[in-house]
């Protein structure tokens, strides 16, 4: 069983520039279904994923009964939404990050997988609109768990049984506090992506990958990519 680096990515923000499209749709969408409104400080709630976020809302202002139809109102109007937004601007990943998960699958050491705390369905939506191919690449996202580290502990469960592999280390590529914060609660190493959160290892896009693996100390960076 070999060993190999898993590389977990999360979407929004990390592989493509879609923080404010997706807070703009999904804000609208949880209005026009409950007439509630989202604060723009996502890092007050306790699980800040697409699912999480509903259900504090819901239990916080005593809609329970209403839970599971809500759910699937907002689900489905925010998906809506998004498709048209991204139909009528587009969406543009991150820069190099599309080269990045590509080459990535070619590097001997390393597995990756997607954690989101989007659902499945409008995740996978951006990232095809972005340009990627994640054919073939684990997905976790709050389609799966509720919190950021459940769905971040379950695509390291899914890569290890999907791959056959031991992963000797466990990265995230993120770019919110929350994602930070559930990776120090896992044990798993963190890497920041853009400005929005301080850590010691942190990159501002993927344009170099050679650079990114040496912060990590992967030393088949400098063979792979001299």
């Amino acid at each position: 069983m070999r060993v190999k680096n898993l590389f977990m990515l999360d979407v929004d923000g990390t592989l493509v520039d879609s923080c404010q499209m997706d807070h703009e749709c999904f804000s609208q969408a949880v209005y026009e279904v409950t007439g509630l409104t989202v604060p723009d400080d996502w890092g007050g709630y306790t699980n800040v994923t697409d699912a999480g976020i509903i259900e504090e809302l819901i239990d916080s202002h005593d809609l329970q009964r209403e839970k599971i139809m809500l759910f699937r109102e907002i689900k489905r109007v925010f998906t809506h939404k998004l498709a048209s937004a991204i139909a009528n601007h587009g969406l543009k990943p991150l820069p190099g990050a599309v080269a990045f998960i590509d080459e990535m699958r070619h590097m001997p050491t390393v597995a990756l997988a997607i954690a989101t705390g989007g659902w499945e369905e409008t995740a996978r939506m951006k990232l095809k609109a972005a340009g990627f191919n994640i054919d073939g690449i684990v997905f976790s996202s709050c389609s799966d768990a509720m919190s950021r580290s459940e769905v971040m502990a379950l695509a390291a469960f899914r890569a290890k049984q999907d791959y056959g592999v031991h992963f000797e280390r466990r990265i995230y590529f993120g770019d919110g506090v929350w994602d930070k914060q559930a990776t120090q609660s896992l044990n798993y190493e963190f890497v920041a992506v853009g400005d929005k959160v301080e850590h010691d290892v942190s990159v501002s896009n993927f344009v170099n990958p050679r650079a990114i693996l040496g912060k990590l100390g992967i030393d088949e960076a400098q063979r792979q990519y001299a």
